[in-house]
C-alpha cells in the first residue's frame, strides 16, 4: 500500500499530471450533472406516466358510467317501440289515433318513472309535429321538423338512433339532450320517432363526485366535436364544435386508447387528455389534468436532485483545487490527499445510493395513490361492479356490491373462481335461490355468447336492480344499481303531485284526467254522472272557529263521501271547499238523484269535531255526459252552473244542470259588463225618498237609492243589478260613488236634513270605509251629523273587533248609524248592546200586514217600545196605505217613509218634494200624534208657508 501510494505522489508532482487530475476532474462533474439530468427525466416521465395511468382509470370509469345512463334511455324507447309495434302500429295514421288517446301520457310517465336521468319522453310523427308527451294534457302544440334528430332520422331512418346537438330546456334553462330512434314500419317506411330528454347537468354532478386533482377536468363529446357536458361546467361551451375529437379519435385507432398532451381548445391550458370512446353511442368521454398539476409531485424532487449535484460538484472542484496547490507546494500532503479524493469518493457513492432509494420511495409512494385513487373511485360509486378475467376468476369487486348481495367483502377475494363466487353468495348472501338462479343461468348465456346486455333484475323479496353486463377482450365486467328505492320515492312524489294533503283524495290533475278517461266511456254511449259538491257556508266556519277547525270539517266530509261512494265511482277535492264525484255505473238520471239527496242527507247529520258538533249542509250541481256535454271543461262548467242554482235556490239542495242556466248564464255576464260600463259612462244616478215625521209633517230626510238608467232597457231595478253588483264586487265603487254623490246634493239641502245611504256588506268589509266616508265629507262640505250610514243585521253576524272597531271610528266621525231591516234577518237584542244605533228601521215585511196580523203589530209595538226605552229613533219602511199610517202611530212610530208619502224621485224633484209638506201635514191630521223620542227640531222652512205661520 505504501508502496502504490508512494508511486501515486510521484506521478502528481508531474505538471501534466496535475493538469490530467484537473481533466478528470471536470469530467467527473459532467458525468455527475450527467447522471443527475437523466434521474430527473426519468422521474419525470415516471411523473407523467402515473398521471397518465391514472386519466386512463378514470376516463375508464366515467365512460363505462356515461354507457348505462345512455343505456337506460335506449332500453325506455326500445320498449315502447316494441310496445307500439305489439298494438299492430305500421303507418303514420296508426301512431296519430294511438297518441291522442288519453292513456297515451299515462303510458309514456310510467316507462320513465324510476329513471332520474331522463327529464321527459316523447312521440313525434314522421313530418316532427308532436304527438305526446310524459308532461300533462293538455298537449303542448308544438312543430319538431326543424330539430336535426328529426331532419336526420328522416333523411335516413335506416341508421336507427340519433343523440341531438344540446339544447336549452324551455322550462328551468338547463341544458339536455335529446336521444331519438326511429320507429319504422315493417316494410322499413319512416313512420315516426321516440325521444328521451336526458339532463346534462347530471352528467356534470356525476363527474363533480370522481375525486380528482384540482385543475382537472372531464369532458363529453358527441363524435362529431360538439361538447355535450364538462366539469367544471363552462356554459358559454356548451353546444359548439371543437376539433378535440378528432384527435383523441387518431390517438384511439393508433394505441387503442392512449393519453395525448396538447393545449386544450376549452380553457388553453397544456393538458394530459385521456380520451375513451362510447362507440354504442357515438360519444367520447375525455378526462384531462394540466401538465403543470402532473408534474407538481416531481419538482421538489427534481430540484432537490439536482441542488445536491450542484451541491457535490462545488465541492468536488474545491478539493480538486485544493489538491492541486498542496501538491505543489507540499509533496508530503499526497498520501492525505489521496485517503481524501478516497473518502469523497466514497461519499459521492454513498450520495448516488441515496438517490436512487429516493427515486424508488417515490415511484412506491406513486403507485400507492394510484390504488387508492382507483379504490376511491370504486368505493364511490352507487352501482355494484364485478370484474372477472377471462378464466372466470375474480378480478375487482366494490363495497357496493357487497352491500347489495349481503355477502363480506371479505369472503370474495380477488382470484376466487366464478363457481366459488356464486357459492358464497348462495350460502352468505341475501338474494333468494330463484332468483339467484334465473340471473346466474343468464349470466352464463351472455359470457358465452360475449354479449352486450341491460336490464332490470326484480327479486322476489321486492329489491329492483337495473343490471349491465359488459364483454371485454379478456373476461366482462358488470354493474347492479339498486333502483327500488328511487322507484318507492318517484311513486309518492307522483301520488303527492295528484292527490290533496289534506284529504288524501285525488286533486283537481288527477280528477281532470279520470274525468276525460270516464267521458271515453260517453263516446259509446254510457251515461257518465258529474257532481259537484259545496260545503256551505264554509267560510264563516273558518272565520269563526279558525282553519284548524275547518280543515277537520274537510276531512270529516272526504270521509262521509267516501262512505257513500262506490268502489267503481271517483272522489276528488278540487280545493277550498270543493268537492267532486265521477260516477259511471249508473243508467238514468233518476238513480243520480237518488244518490245525491243521499250525499245532502249524510252530509247534514252532525260533525263532532273536538269536542263541539257543528251542524253544516251542502249543496250540489249534477251533470250528465253525453247529453250536458262530452269535454271535461264543458261538463265541469255545467256542473258548477247547477251548483251556483243550488245555492242561489237556498243552500243545502241539489240541482239538475239544464240549458237556460247556461242562458242566465250568458245573461249574467252581458249585464256584468254593462253595469261595468255604466259607472264609468254615467248611466247610474240617484232617486232620493224622503223620510216624514209624523208630529209636524216636515221632512226630515232623504234616503238616497242607486238607479241605472239603461240607453236601451230604460230603469234597470235594483232587485237586478245591486246583487249582481255585490256579488261581484262591483258595489263597492258603486257605494263610493254613492256616498260622494249623496253628501254633494244633501249640501244644498235645508240644514235639518238628513241624508242616509245604505252600506253593503261587501262594501263594509272590503274597502276603507272610515276613509271614504271622511273623504265624502271633506269634499261636499257637509255636516257629519247630517248624514245617516244604513247597515243590515249581516254586518253584525261576524261579531269581529274588526266591525265593531269600523262603527266605532264612524261614529267618531259624527255621523249617524242605522240598522236597516231589523227584525228579518239574524235579530239578536246583545247588538243594541254592543254599539249605541242612532235608529232602528223597521222592515216592511212587518208594515205591510200591520193592520190585518196581531204578530206583526206585536213586532212593531215591541220594537218601537225598546227603542224609546234605549233612546233610540225608529224609522219604518214601505207605509201604503191609510190604515198602516194609524196603525204606526197608534204604536209610537216617529217617522216613516213609504209610496203613501212620494215615491223616490231624482234629486231635481227635491224642491217641489219640499213644497208638498202642506199636504202631508192634512194626511197626518187623520191620525193621533204618537208619543216619540224627537230627533232632531224640526226647521220651520220645511213645513211651507202654511206651517210658517
Amino acid at each position: 500500500m505504501l508502496f502504490h501510494l508512494t508511486r501515486i505522489t510521484a506521478w502528481l508532482h508531474n505538471p501534466r499530471a496535475r493538469h490530467m487530475l484537473a481533466a478528470g476532474g471536470f469530467a467527473i462533474g459532467v458525468a455527475l450533472a450527467a447522471a443527475t439530468t437523466t434521474l430527473v427525466m426519468t422521474a419525470r416521465r415516471d411523473a407523467v406516466a402515473h398521471a397518465e395511468r391514472d386519466l386512463k382509470n378514470t376516463a375508464y370509469v366515467l365512460a363505462k358510467e356515461t354507457e348505462l345512463r345512455f343505456q337506460a334511455a335506449d332500453a325506455v324507447e326500445l320498449g315502447l317501440i316494441d310496445h307500439l309495434r305489439a298494438l299492430g302500429i305500421d303507418a303514420a295514421a296508426d301512431l296519430t289515433n294511438e297518441m291522442a288517446q288519453p292513456t297515451a301520457n299515462q303510458e309514456l310517465q310510467r316507462r320513465i318513472a324510476g329513471i332520474s336521468d331522463i327529464k321527459f319522453l316523447l312521440v313525434a310523427d314522421r313530418n316532427g309535429t308532436l304527438l305526446a308527451t310524459t308532461y300533462d294534457r293538455p298537449m303542448p302544440q308544438r312543430d319538431l321538423a326543424g330539430r336535426d334528430y328529426v331532419r336526420a332520422l328522416a333523411r335516413d331512418p335506416r341508421r336507427g338512433w340519433f343523440l341531438s346537438a344540446p339544447l336549452r330546456n324551455q322550462i328551468d334553462g338547463t341544458w339536455m339532450v335529446i336521444l331519438a330512434r326511429a320507429f319504422t314500419a315493417r316494410d322499413g317506411q319512416f313512420v315516426g320517432l321516440v325521444g328521451a330528454g336526458l339532463e346534462l347537468r347530471s352528467f356534470e354532478e356525476f363527474f363533480a363526485g370522481i375525486k380528482m386533482r384540482p385543475q382537472s377536468s372531464v369532458g363529453l363529446f358527441r363524435d362529431d366535436g360538439v361538447l355535450l357536458a364538462r366539469y367544471p361546467h363552462l356554459d358559454s361551451k356548451i353546444g359548439r364544435s371543437y376539433d378535440a375529437p378528432d384527435a383523441y379519435r387518431e390517438a384511439m385507432i393508433a394505441r387503442g386508447s392512449d393519453v395525448i398532451r396538447r393545449r386544450s381548445v376549452l380553457d388553453g391550458v397544456e393538458r394530459l387528455i385521456a380520451p375513451y370512446a362510447v362507440p354504442r353511442y357515438a360519444l367520447i368521454v375525455s378526462a384531462t389534468d394540466s401538465v403543470q398539476e402532473a408534474l407538481s409531485e416531481w419538482r421538489p424532487v427534481a430540484q432537490w436532485m439536482i441542488a445536491g449535484t450542484v451541491l457535490t460538484e462545488l465541492v468536488l472542484s474545491a478539493i480538486l483545487i485544493l489538491a492541486v496547490r498542496q501538491l505543489r507546494d507540499q509533496e508530503r500532503l499526497s498520501a492525505a490527499y489521496a485517503a481524501q479524493v478516497e473518502a469523497e469518493a466514497g461519499r459521492a457513492l454513498a450520495e448516488a445510493e441515496l438517490e436512487h432509494a429516493c427515486e424508488r420511495e417515490q415511484r412506491a409512494r406513486q403507485a400507492r395513490l394510484e390504488a387508492e385513487r382507483l379504490n376511491t373511485a370504486l368505493a364511490n360509486m352507487h352501482q355494484g361492479l364485478l370484474m372477472f378475467d377471462g378464466e372466470r376468476r375474480l378480478v375487482v369487486v366494490n363495497a357496493r356490491f357487497s352491500e347489495l348481495c349481503g355477502v363480506p367483502l371479505d369472503l370474495l377475494p380477488p382470484g376466487m373462481s366464478y363457481p366459488a363466487f356464486a357459492q358464497a353468495i348462495m350460502t352468505h348472501g341475501n338474494v333468494p335461490a330463484d332468483d339467484l338462479a334465473s340471473i346466474l343461468s343468464r349470466r352464463d348465456q351472455m359470457v358465452e355468447q360475449q354479449k352486450r346486455a341491460s336490464y332490470i333484475w326484480e327479486l322476489s323479496d321486492g329489491r329492483v336492480f337495473a343490471v349491465t353486463h359488459e364483454p371485454m377482450r379478456e373476461g366482462w365486467v358488470a354493474t347492479y344499481e339498486d333502483i327500488g328505492e328511487r322507484r318507492r320515492k318517484d311513486a309518492r312524489i307522483a301520488y303527492m303531485a295528484r292527490h290533496d294533503t289534506l284529504t288524501d283524495l285525488p286533486n283537481r290533475v288527477l280528477f281532470r284526467e279520470r274525468l276525460e278517461l270516464a267521458l271515453g266511456f260517453a263516446w259509446r254511449g254510457q251515461m257518465v254522472t258529474l257532481l259537484c259538491i259545496d260545503v256551505d257556508q264554509f267560510k264563516a266556519v273558518n272565520d269563526t272557529l279558525g282553519h284548524p277547525v275547518g280543515d277537520t270539517l274537510l276531512q270529516a266530509v272526504a270521509q262521509r263521501l267516501r262512505e257513500q261512494v262506490g268502489d267503481e265511482d271517483n272522489i276528488a277535492h278540487l280545493g277550498a271547499d270543493e268537492f267532486a264525484v265521477i260516477q259511471t255505473t249508473m243508467d238514468k238520471p233518476a238513480d243520480a238523484v237518488t244518490f245525491a239527496a243521499a250525499l245532502i242527507a249524510s252530509l247534514h247529520q252532525p260533525f263532532a269535531l273536538d269536542g263541539r258538533q257543528i251542524v253544516s249542509s251542502s249543496s250540489i250541481g249534477i251533470a250528465f255526459a253525453p247529453q250536458d256535454g262530452t269535454d271535461a271543461d264543458v261538463l265541469l262548467k255545467n256542473a258548477d252552473l247547477a251548483l251556483h242554482r243550488a245555492k242561489r235556490d237556498g243552500r243545502g239542495r241539489y240541482r239538475l244542470f239544464s240549458a237556460e242556466m247556461d242562458a242566465e248564464l250568458q245573461v249574467r255576464h252581458e249585464m256584468e259588463t254593462e253595469l261595468r260600463a255604466a259607472l264609468q259612462a254615467g248611466q247610474l244616478e240617484l232617486f232620493y225618498q224622503p223620510v216624514i215625521d209624523v208630529r209636524s209633517g216636515a221632512i226630515a230626510g232623504f234616503e238616497a237609492l242607486t238607479r241605472w238608467r239603461h240607453p236601451v232597457k230604460g230603469l234597470v231595478s235594483p232587485g237586478v243589478f245591486i246583487p249582481l253588483a255585490e256579488e261581484t264586487g262591483l258595489i263597492v265603487p258603486i257605494g263610493t260613488w254613492a256616498l260622494r254623490e249623496a253628501c254633494a246634493a244633501a249640501a244644498a239641502w235645508p240644514e235639518s236634513a238628513l241624508v242616509a245611504v245604505n252600506l253593503s256588506v261587501v262594501q263594509f268589509r272590503n274597502s276603507d270605509i272610515v276613509t271614504v266616508v271622511a273623504a265624502a265629507l271633506r269634499n261636499s262640505g257637509l255636516p257629519p251629523e247630517r248624514l245617516e250610514l244604513e247597515i243590515t243585521e249581516s254586518i253584525m253576524l261576524a261579531d269581529t273587533a274588526a266591525t265593531m272597531t269600523t262603527l266605532q271610528a264612524l261614529h267618531a266621525l259624527g255621523v249617524r248609524i242605522a240598522m236597516d231591516d231589523f227584525g228579518t234577518g239574524y235579530s239578536s237584542l246583545s247588538y243594541l248592546r254592543r254599539f249605541q244605533f242612532d235608529r232602528i228601521k223597521i222592515d216592511q215585511s212587518f208594515v205591510r200586514e200591520i193592520d190585518s196580523q196581531h204578530d206583526c203589530s206585536a213586532i212593531v209595538r215591541a220594537v218601537i217600545g225598546l227603542s224609546r226605552e234605549l233612546g233610540i229613533a225608529t224609522t219604518a219602511e214601505g207605509v201604503e196605505t191609510r190604515e198602516q199610517l194609524r196603525a204606526l202611530a197608534r204604536a209610537g212610530c216617529a217617522e216613516m217613509q213609504g209610496y203613501l208619502f212620494s215615491r223616490p224621485v231624482p234629486g231635481a224633484e227635491i224642491p217641489a218634494l219640499l213644497r208638498r209638506a202642506s199636504a202631508w201635514r192634512t194626511l197626518l191630521a187623520e191620525v193621533p200624534a204618537p208619543r216619540v223620542i224627537a230627533i232632531a227640531a224640526p226647521d220651520p222652512a220645511l213645513l211651507g208657508a202654511d206651517a210658517a205661520e
